[in-house]
């Protein structure tokens, strides 16, 4: 078995990723109609941001689709469920208790609260971890394909023409598309897994990267133009382009993970073991600054979703704080396994 080497350009990915996304929920005023300059610059934020998530699933797929060359099924299986499944549930009881029978003052069940966690009914943005856990389960079947690059990117490209492309530009044109054409074994989130994977994998020559970095920015342009101009029209939040696996999504996603990978990043080297140690709290920012800004800042502090210091320099004190806040968790022997 081989060790982990780590790669910098994860790291920066993983950091300014988990940026984005504390990003994207202070500036959650966006999914609420109001009409003027106040939400047109949150609809900004949110079509430059959007491409967190679908980077957080290419990197899963960068880093582990080669696990076996580290451990074996069985050991990745265990950790997976230490790092993840463990944190998810311990977090999701807190909030629950605090919440549901501490804030509502609803009478405790068991049945109760174990149908509020399966159901992400306690903390919205731990949507994330149940698609996370079904790629886990998917990887040691996947993991058998890593040397066979034609398989994986038929895969990839077969799903992003059919659950990317298809149904949108369907839509467009009035014509419903049945969802039920698709590729079962690459589902879900599992499509930027293996996007991730192959990008890693492919040195991409300087014309192709300028063409995916054509296809990004242009991305951006359509989301914000024809949501813009859409939810004007309509009164109310057009959210046709507010899903992950929509084409102007994965056209974003590849361009910054493509951009990250060919940048130059050697003056950052003498940095590395800092920006590791920072990587390594994405994922405890991730459970608990939704929390703390609900709870904290926005209802103990009173400060309003709208407000714009709240989505520029807001982002920033919140990422830092839950930072500070991860890292001393992080020295307690029991409490270290709550934010790994």
């Amino acid at each position: 078995m081989t060790a982990k080497k780590r790669v910098l350009y994860f790291d920066l990915l993983n950091i300014v990723a988990c940026i984005c996304v504390v990003a994207l929920h202070c500036n959650q005023m966006v999914h609420t109609w109001m009409p003027g300059k106040n939400w047109a610059a949150g609809l900004i934020i949110e079509v430059v941001c959007y491409w967190a998530v679908p980077v957080f699933f290419m990197l899963t797929g960068a880093t582990l689709i080669r696990y076996r060359e580290r451990y074996d099924t069985k050991t990745f299986l265990i950790k997976r469920f230490q790092r993840t499944v463990i944190p998810f549930l311990f977090w999701s009881a807190v909030l629950y208790f605090y919440i549901v029978i501490y804030r509502d003052g609803n009478a405790f069940g068991p049945r109760r609260m174990i149908n509020a966690i399966l159901n992400n009914e306690i903390e919205q943005v731990y949507w994330f971890f149940f698609p996370l856990f079904s790629v886990y389960l998917a990887l040691p079947a996947l993991s058998l394909l890593s040397d066979n690059k034609k398989a994986l990117t038929y895969m990839a490209g077969v799903s992003f023409l059919l659950v990317s492309v298809l149904p949108f530009a369907c839509s467009a044109i009035g014509i419903s598309w049945p969802g039920s054409i698709s590729i079962p074994i690459c589902g879900g989130m599992l499509m930027f897994v293996i996007i991730g994977y192959l990008l890693s994998e492919t040195n991409i020559p300087k014309r192709t990267r300028m063409i995916i970095y054509a296809l990004g920015i242009a991305s951006m342009l359509f989301r914000y133009t024809y949501t813009y101009i859409s939810s004007n029209a309509l009164g109310y939040v057009d959210r046709t382009y507010f899903d992950y696996i929509a084409f102007p999504s994965v056209f974003l996603g590849v361009a910054v993970f493509v951009f990250f990978k060919h940048s130059d990043t050697t003056r950052l080297e003498p940095l590395s073991k800092q920006l590791a140690k920072l990587s390594g709290c994405s994922f405890g920012v991730y459970l608990i600054h939704k929390p703390i800004l609900d709870y904290v800042i926005m209802d103990a502090l009173g400060v309003p979703m709208t407000s714009v210091l709240l989505r520029t320099i807001g982002v920033i004190i919140l990422y830092l704080a839950c930072v500070l806040l991860v890292l001393l968790l992080k020295k307690i022997p029991v409490l270290r396994e709550i934010v790994p």
